[in-house]
């Protein structure tokens, strides 16, 4: 199998965090990186594998594509079940799941929305009112992470890693790398985030 990602992308590291928390050797997947900046993500070739041009996109050895990173996780996890990352009873995968959705929505986009209207590298013109609209909605999901991680930890869902954890420390490592750091007032998240960076799983992703 291979993974076609874009290196600083947080969609595509989540996905990436997730394969290497499931255990290089139980689950091996080759990466190949799709540059934005040489129009190779509008190529026939990759158009092939994405009608969309987006990455992450997983291709399987028949040849088959799967675009999306949750569906690509979801596909690997019916496969490699083994470390469980959502969970191994119904409500503990319900939790994961309902976690993991937090993050996404209420951290993992307004968060990248927020770092393309204000870093010049991702846009030629900083909007500081679309930048405002999306600052002000982060409060919601870090606030909620946070007393998730206080009532157990030392992961959002307890003792061990889980999807969870990949997407919001994915969407963190994007802003951290764009100079935006959010968790000041989210002393639990900030050292949450602090000990995941120090993981090897974490570091063979971002080579930090």
């Amino acid at each position: 199998m291979k993974l076609y990602f874009l290196p600083r992308a947080p969609s595509p590291n989540r996905v990436r965090l997730y394969i290497a928390e499931k255990n290089a050797e139980t689950l091996v997947v080759q990466v190949e990186e799709v540059s934005l900046a040489g129009g190779r993500h509008k190529e026939p070739s990759h158009l092939a594998r994405n009608a969309l041009g987006k990455v992450p996109v997983l291709q399987l050895e028949d040849g088959t594509c799967i675009h999306e990173s949750l569906a690509i996780v979801e596909y690997l996890e019916e496969l490699f079940p083994d470390p469980a990352m959502f969970g191994t009873t119904p409500l503990e995968r319900a939790r994961t799941r309902a976690t993991e959705r937090v993050a996404e929505i209420r951290v993992f986009y307004p968060l990248g929305r927020y770092v393309q209207a204000v870093v010049t590298q991702h846009t030629r013109f900083p909007d500081p009112v679309i930048a405002a609209h999306y600052r002000s909605q982060l409060p919601t999901g870090l606030s909620f992470l946070s007393r998730q991680l206080e009532a157990g930890g030392p992961f959002l869902m307890g003792p061990k890693p889980t999807m969870a954890d990949c997407t919001l420390a994915a969407t963190l490592e994007f802003a951290r790398t764009n100079g935006i750091h959010v968790l000041d007032e989210y002393k639990a998240l900030d050292a949450w985030f602090e000990r995941y960076r120090t993981r090897t799983v974490y570091q063979s992703v971002f080579n930090t």
